[in-house]
């Protein structure tokens, strides 16, 4: 059975009481709203406020917001700007005792270490975020947000996974530059694996539930004005109590839930890979140790909040368990597919893994087809793509798809999609000049544009638009960037971004009115 969407939830809810449809939209997005809380109030017991807030407000505004929603809408955005305008409002309010929640909270967060890329992107990140179109900023929450991969996201969006891929790298690199404008310099790889790694982080056990519980109380006993003040204030002081025993066993809890995840891991890695089962056991017998030093660990915490010193050494342990468990998990089973018996065949079924995502396979194809016919240009511009695209960054990125497409490209010199990947990836590693060099040897020399889906026209505005983008970003030569963006427009006067960006350009060096007709065409972000 197909899963129902938020406005048809909301809906059943709206109209019918149906309290279980307003828990399923709770526990889909609680953990979205708590964490973009959490963001900005940088309190727990502040975020589980802002949340709890945000889910009544839903509640009490069921029937007017589910008159607005298509059957297949998403309740994404509202709730993340419902968010942040909840979490401005609670800073205004409680900015002096959330200074005192903070300064205790510190020392017993059990929130594990951030890298660096995120401690400078964090604090701006959602007033970032704000300034963004509604549709890239739907594109951005479900990626890293929400972590649902481009086939879901296109299913959602009503478009393929290759064009919500793109959606979504469009939107990243729209907010890296709202990120810039306001102090924070950083690549669109790393921001990618900064959004990756901390956008969603766990919400606490048992918060849906407390915030349905709390919503649902809060908007069905509203009857008066002064009705819905008593009841909403009873219901914080009812969360607030809540939390407070929250935070008193928070560690404890998060610890134990972690140790609990490192379990299935293990049971679900016995089955996968049999030599590694004695490893396996060992690992969960030290889990299970540290899940009872855990517990009683808890108790400690709850009468005296003591015994941080034990409880720091616990986190170490633990955090060594992780590493091993990684390690585990690249340590790849022996093949069991059969042997093709060509490289095209290998080619092939490439193909294949690409389509179920199964990128891992797909990878160890394109290998042996390449080892087969190292003339093979296909499958170097597919692995290519796989490297860009698909696989971690740490299993070559960017360095390793540009050496496969220059490698498609020594064998076949005129390919539209080899040239044009590899002039778009370019900017990424700080290589301008090659990517101008690239783009206008797409625009000027026999380019094959035969497997451009968009046809030829439109594929020379997007070569000229790209160029400008370089010219404007990163070589600052203005008077190029604008012939590069007209020269987009005369040949395909839709090109998305191109009045803006050109409008942005005459603004920078002062033609503000040629800038305000480019963005009375195509305002600003």
């Amino acid at each position: 059975m197909q899963e129902k969407s938020d406005a048809q939830l909301l809906r059943e809810y709206a109209e019918h009481a149906n309290e279980a449809a307003f828990r399923e939209i709770v526990n889909r997005h609680a953990g979205l709203v708590y964490s973009s809380a959490l963001r900005q109030v940088t309190s727990p017991d502040l975020a589980r406020d802002v949340a709890q807030s945000v889910f009544t407000d839903l509640a009490r505004k069921a029937s007017a917001l589910a008159g607005t929603l298509t059957e297949s809408s998403s309740l994404l955005g509202w709730l993340y700007r419902s968010t942040r305008f909840t979490a401005l409002n609670q800073l205004r309010d409680d900015r002096r005792r959330l200074a005192r929640e903070k300064q205790v909270m510190q020392h017993f967060d059990p929130a594990s270490e951030t890298a660096p890329e995120w401690d400078h992107v964090q604090p701006v990140l959602d007033e970032a975020m704000a300034d963004l179109s509604d549709e890239d900023r739907d594109a951005l929450l479900l990626r890293f947000f929400k972590n649902h991969d481009f086939r879901a996201i296109g299913e959602m969006l009503g478009v393929s996974d290759d064009t919500a891929q793109k959606r979504v790298s469009r939107a990243l690199e729209r907010l890296r530059t709202h990120l810039t404008s306001r102090g924070v310099t950083t690549t669109a790889v790393a921001l990618s694996t900064a959004l990756s790694t901390n956008a969603a982080p766990l919400a606490p056990a048992g918060l849906a539930a407390a915030l349905s519980a709390g919503a649902l109380s809060g908007a069905s006993l509203a009857t008066t004005a002064t009705a819905i003040k008593a009841i909403a204030m009873t219901t914080l002081q009812k969360t607030l109590i809540t939390a407070t025993v929250v935070v008193l066993t928070g560690t404890g809890i998060y610890e134990a839930r972690q140790a609990a995840q490192l379990r299935e891991e293990n049971q679900r890695l016995q089955q996968q890979q049999a030599p590694l089962t004695e490893l396996i056991q060992q690992l969960n017998q030290a889990l299970a140790n540290a899940t009872n030093r855990v517990a009683g660990l808890s108790d400690e915490l709850v009468s005296a909040k003591s015994n941080n010193t034990e409880l720091l050494k616990l986190r170490g342990a633990i955090g060594v368990l992780r590493a091993q468990l990684a390690e585990v998990k690249t340590v790849k089973p022996p093949s069991k597919k059969p042997p093709l018996a060509s490289a095209r065949a290998y080619y092939d079924r490439a193909g294949t893994h690409y389509m179920n995502h199964d990128y891992e396979a797909q990878l160890e194809d394109l290998d042996k087809a390449i080892e087969l016919d190292p003339n093979l240009a296909e499958a170097y511009f597919m692995r290519g793509n796989l490297y860009a695209s698909n696989l971690p960054k740490q299993r070559g990125g960017y360095e390793k798809a540009i050496a496969d497409y220059t490698r498609c490209l020594e064998i076949k010199p005129n390919d539209a999609g080899a040239r044009w990947n590899r002039a778009m990836h370019y900017p990424d590693m700080r290589r301008a000049d090659e990517a101008i060099a690239d783009w206008t040897t797409y625009l000027e020399s026999d380019t094959d544009f035969s497997l451009q889906g968009e046809g030829k026209t439109k594929s020379l505005a997007g070569a000229y638009f790209y160029r400008g983008r370089v010219y404007h970003w990163q070589k600052k030569d203005y008077s190029q960037a604008i012939s590069d963006y007209t020269a987009a427009l005369a040949l395909d006067p839709q090109r998305e971004g191109a009045h803006r960006l050109r409008g942005q350009v005459y603004e920078s060096i002062g033609e503000l009115e040629k800038a305000q007709q480019d963005f009375a065409i195509e305002p600003k972000n």
